[in-house]
């Protein structure tokens, strides 16, 4: 009954928005040829790359010549060395190139930590297997050997683990080039 008496009264509007995008406004993609540029392996991040590389290297040699082929220990440290050599170079080249700088979407640092502190624990593991393997052996000189560059692949792997970590907690963005961190601190302002 107080609706009869005109004291209330209800208004609806409605409102219609129409957005027109012209052909140009439109996200593109650009593919751009990749670039060398030696200038990251001169940054401690191309550095240590690099170490791992070389580490990698020589240890899956010294478990290659150093004992029999058919102990576990020695397919576990060739499967963490190699492994470790394909994907240490894989990236080194991503950065090398610019590929990281052309797909910024991509948590480059955060896969680098998790890689880097994986492969540590790998690197721990096939040391421990291929030093006690080569105590207890006879002829496996070349075990101890690869223990010792796995030790030291580990510490490599470890301290990039380390630096990737104060990257991501940083909002770093990963970067290929002589200074990443100028790039980075940029791309913030």
């Amino acid at each position: 009954s107080e609706m009869a008496d005109g004291r209330y009264s209800t208004t609806q509007t409605t409102v219609e928005t129409r957005e027109y995008y012209a052909y140009d406004d439109r996200p593109t993609m650009q593919f751009e040829m990749p670039k060398f540029d030696g200038g990251y392996v001169r940054s401690l991040g191309g550095m240590l790359k690099i170490i791992c590389i070389i580490l990698c290297l020589l240890c899956f040699l010294c478990v290659l010549i150093g004992g029999p082929g058919y102990y576990t220990g020695a397919g576990w440290a060739t499967f963490v060395a190699t492994v470790g050599l394909s994907i240490s170079t894989t990236l080194l080249a991503l950065y090398i190139f610019h590929i990281v700088d052309a797909s910024p979407q991509i948590p480059w640092v955060l896969i680098e930590m998790i890689y880097c502190f994986v492969w540590t624990i790998f690197f721990f593991i096939a040391a421990c297997v291929l030093g006690v393997a080569a105590a207890r052996y006879h002829g496996t000189a070349g075990w101890g050997a690869a223990s010792f560059f796995a030790l030291g692949a580990m510490c490599a792997y470890g301290f990039d683990a380390y630096l990737k970590f104060l990257g991501w907690k940083r909002d770093e963005v990963a970067s290929g080039g002589a200074h990443p961190e100028t790039r980075t601190q940029a791309q913030h302002v």
